[in-house]
């Protein structure tokens, strides 16, 4: 293995990112996945499918459906892999739940905004575009998500709350 990339470009597909069989013939023994987030809720993603980007701005629940859908197909494999992984322990990590909680219901978590980002527009930014001399909202706190596609450290914070549990099973039943 030469390394490990995640920038897969969004294609799905990097060859330098190892399979989990790469992973356990290398002695890896905790395997962590992550599930998708709602994507029809993504800034961008309204941005791009809504023909108004500024106005009656909601999540796309066919889009979001999609992330849901791959999410229990995930966790269905990774169960079924899991008699074949040698003693490896394949976890699955639910991040669909906690964003979707925290769009449905903003105030619970003190957001005030749940379909835009804090940086540039809001709209449309995201990495690069997202840089040093990029507007920022006054207060991120306030923002599920800091640029169009990526949550705010209040969220990530909500985000590893709900992951807590499972952090804390593994932690206790395989270290």
């Amino acid at each position: 293995m030469t390394g490990v990339s995640f920038a897969s470009g969004a294609s799905g597909f990097d060859p330098l990112t190892p399979t989990l069989s790469d992973l356990i013939d290398q002695g890896g023994r905790i395997i962590g996945l992550v599930g998708l987030p709602p994507l029809g809720c993504l800034p961008v993603v309204i941005t791009l499918t809504l023909g108004s980007a500024f106005h009656n701005r909601e999540c796309i629940e066919s889009l979001s459906s999609v992330g849901f859908d791959y999410n229990q197909k995930l966790q269905n494999t990774l169960k079924a892999m899991e008699s074949y992984a040698y003693g490896a322990k394949i976890v699955y990590a639910d991040i669909y739940t906690p964003v979707d909680e925290m769009i449905r219901n903003p105030t619970q978590f003190g957001f005030e905004e749940v379909h835009r980002g804090c940086c540039g527009s809001g709209y449309i930014e995201t990495t690069l575009l997202c840089n040093p001399t990029s507007h920022v909202c006054f207060d991120a706190s306030k923002y599920v998500f800091f640029d169009s596609v990526h949550p705010t450290e209040a969220a990530y914070y909500y985000i590893f709350k709900a992951l807590r549990p499972i952090i804390d099973q593994v932690l206790k039943n395989y270290s």
